[in-house]
């Protein structure tokens, strides 16, 4: 009797948990795009009753990064498989070591020397088309518009472009295939849309992509793209 009991008893499976697939990316990448479309649609909507001029402030240079990544952080924190996905790679550990610093530097360097080589020695990139996108020239210069143009290149964008093709995209390569999938494949997707300087994007993605494998940590990479934008941004002040 205790045996038939026994063979009755349902056989209790753990649950598996969801595995992060292409359909999930695909999905995390439209809606962060798609939902900037609606939203245009309806703010376009909004200026043609009110007579008003909100979408030419919104698809202007800084304006247009804040949206862009206001969305994309937004989905990520919502959308709960890329939020679970990239959850591990908040290490803060990573900070408190030197050799994370070394990476830092030696990275900062590298990125460096690379952009001068293709802009300046050999001059077959330039980075007038990035400028022409973030459009700083139309911005009066005041202490506000500086501080905006400022924080959502050095600041903002950096966060956003790291969670994007470090975090979901080089992990999930790294994750589905191999190491050296993620790192150039999400390094080359990075190159190719900075309009005006791939190679030299596409170098700095490698550099990104290598420290964030090294480290296992988002924040590494993410204090190098901030220090880099920091100084770019800058100099298209001076």
């Amino acid at each position: 009797m205790s045996t038939l009991s026994t063979n009755l008893e349902p056989v209790l499976k753990p649950k598996k948990k969801k595995e992060f697939t292409y359909f999930t990316l695909l999905l995390f990448i439209v809606l962060g795009f798609g939902l900037q479309i609606i939203a245009g649609i309806g703010v376009a909507i909004y200026d043609e009753v009110t007579g008003s001029n909100m979408t030419g402030i919104l698809l202007e240079g800084p304006y247009a990064l804040l949206v862009d990544a206001a969305f994309f952080l937004g989905v990520s924190v919502l959308y709960r498989p890329v939020r679970r996905f990239l959850k591990p790679m908040w290490n803060f550990s990573v900070l408190k070591e030197r050799k994370t610093y070394v990476y830092i530097v030696v990275g900062f360097l590298i990125v460096a020397a690379v952009q001068y080589l293709m802009l300046s020695f050999l001059n077959v990139e330039s980075a007038d088309q990035q400028q022409k996108d973030l459009n700083q020239g139309s911005f009066n210069q005041t202490l506000l518009s500086s501080w905006i143009f400022f924080i959502s290149v050095a600041v903002i964008t950096p966060i956003k472009e790291e969670l994007l093709y470090r975090g979901v995209l080089c992990g999930f390569l790294t994750k589905r295939h191999h190491v050296l999938v993620g790192i150039f494949v999400s390094a080359l997707v990075f190159g190719l849309l900075h309009i005006g300087f791939p190679i030299t994007a596409t170098v700095m993605g490698l550099v990104f992509a290598i420290i964030y494998y090294r480290t296992k940590s988002i924040f590494p990479s993410m204090i190098l793209h901030m220090l880099w934008n920091g100084l770019v941004s800058i100099t298209v002040f001076f």
